[in-house]
């Protein structure tokens, strides 16, 4: 770094003079991959690639410096002098005794009042059942639904009316932000065995609203009741499919099965094929694996799914029920996966690189979480009025009754979404991705807590190897 030092103040949001003592934050993250390092503020997010160089420099503030201190000792070019400047506004430089986490509370209090005036709400699910004819050994819906009273809810099966009713006051919440972009996903339990009401919704919602809204619809099922017939009425509607099958025949029916315990495999097959021959094939798959299928689960499933002409394949880790299996043999064997899948087009993602996709959104701009439930976006109704901010979560935060005041002051929304604002969940208090990850899957927390089990743990050593394992990757791949 060789340049004259300059003689302006420089200023930045924090009001940084020449004379101003910084110090390096002590939320900068790192990691290194060959010569070059990827830094990022693990409660603000902000990446950033830095040469060793860099980073070496960076460690002079170790202990409070001045700017015109460090002007006088080194000569920096004016892109040097940019970068640092920089470096400030993203908080990497901060004043000595700067409360970064007091700044953060502040932001998250002004960022209040978009909880409680509902302009967050952005999407609906309609649970059309709390019944299906699969029996998934993993299934977190069924798993959270027996450690709830959900359970014994005799309502199943979603009405009409309730439907109705829930898409009513959806539209509602939208019109008054003005929001025209209205997203409805029918789920489950297996959605298509409450077929005809979902039918009813999509013409009801084009004959009374289509004017006034612009739908996208999504649909999750499991695809064996798929028809002839329902695969023309959602292609028709537009609606998107999701679907999964967990690795092919061997490793699917191993966890996939029927209420019998029977495979699934060629069910689910029949299904896409449905699906295909009325030329709206599936763009992709989730699968999810656990110890059971853990061994079956390679790159066959990437070459089936391009020849089936896919472009994603979702692959979720059931990281409470692998215990057994070490966190190093399954990052390993992920990151083998997208290798691979990537050579042939193929996107592979899941919970576990939510973290680092959320690395480039900063908490202090945007609503950064894990999901969107957490995030505030999501109204899940059950087909008994409830409403919950995940199709799968036992935690109400309203019903259909009230949905009015489903985002008041005060109310069960307001402080679920509050409570998973950045910085406000203690857990996560030093975590370094504490503001990317924001305490992972809220369902697969409710539910260990419900089991008493403290596998949780693992659930985060899981995210904070596979995020550093994912921006080694992308530090070799030039991806930032």
């Amino acid at each position: 770094m060789h340049v004259k030092s300059p003689e302006k103040n420089i200023e930045s949001e924090t009001l940084v003079t020449l004379e101003t003592p910084l110090i390096q934050s002590g939320f900068m993250q790192t990691v290194e991959a060959g010569k070059n390092t990827v830094i990022w503020h693990s409660l603000f997010g902000k990446p950033k690639i830095i040469s060793r160089e860099m980073q070496e420099f960076l460690g002079i503030f170790s202990s409070p410096k001045t700017l015109r201190a460090i002007y006088d000792e080194y000569e920096l070019s004016q892109d040097e002098i940019a970068y640092i400047q920089e470096l400030i506004a993203d908080h990497y430089l901060i004043l000595d005794g700067f409360d970064e986490r007091a700044f953060l509370a502040q932001k998250m209090r002004e960022r209040e009042r978009q909880i409680t005036d509902g302009s967050l709400i952005k999407y609906l699910e309609l649970i059309m059942s709390e019944v299906c004819n699969f029996r998934c050994t993993y299934c977190m819906h069924f798993n959270n639904l027996e450690t709830s009273d959900r359970i014994t809810n005799p309502h199943k099966l979603m009405d009409f009316n309730t439907a109705k009713k829930a898409v009513d006051g959806f539209l509602q919440i939208l019109r008054k932000h003005k929001n025209n972009a209205a997203e409805i996903n029918f789920g489950g339990g297996e959605p298509l065995l409450a077929w005809p009401v979902i039918r009813q919704v999509l013409e009801y919602c084009r004959l009374a609203y289509d004017n006034q809204f612009d739908f996208r619809f999504f649909i999750n099922t499991n695809a064996s009741l798929m028809t002839a017939e329902i695969a023309r009425e959602l292609k028709s509607h537009r609606v998107e499919v999701a679907s999964s099958l967990d690795g092919t025949r061997e490793g699917n029916d191993k966890v996939r099965l029927t209420k019998s315990g029977g495979g699934t495999f060629a069910s689910i097959i029949k299904g896409f094929d449905t699906l295909a021959a009325q030329d709206y094939p599936l763009n992709g798959i989730a699968v999810t694996i656990n110890e059971c299928n853990f061994s079956d689960l390679n790159e066959n499933i990437i070459d089936w799914a391009k020849a089936r002409g896919m472009r994603e394949v979702r692959i979720d880790i059931d990281v409470i029920g692998m215990v057994e299996i070490p966190l190093a043999d399954i990052v390993a064997k992920l990151m083998r996966i997208r290798r691979y899948a990537h050579k042939s087009g193929i996107d592979v993602a899941g919970f576990w690189s939510r973290p680092a996709e959320n690395l480039n959104d900063s908490t202090l701009e945007a609503n950064v979480a894990f999901c969107g439930a957490v995030r505030g976006n999501s109204m899940c109704i059950s087909p008994s009025g409830n409403i919950y901010g995940c199709g799968y979560s036992t935690t109400k935060l309203g019903s259909l009754d009230k949905i009015e005041s489903f985002c008041a002051q005060g109310g069960a929304y307001h402080h679920f979404v509050k409570d998973h604002l950045t910085g406000a969940m203690n857990a996560c208090k030093g975590c370094m991705i504490e503001g990317q990850c924001g305490g992972g899957c809220n369902i697969t927390q409710e539910y260990a807590r419900a089991m008493q089990t403290t596998k949780i743990d693992r659930m985060c050593d899981f995210w904070r190897q596979m995020t550093r394992t994912l921006l080694s990757e992308q530090l070799h791949e030039n991806k930032f």
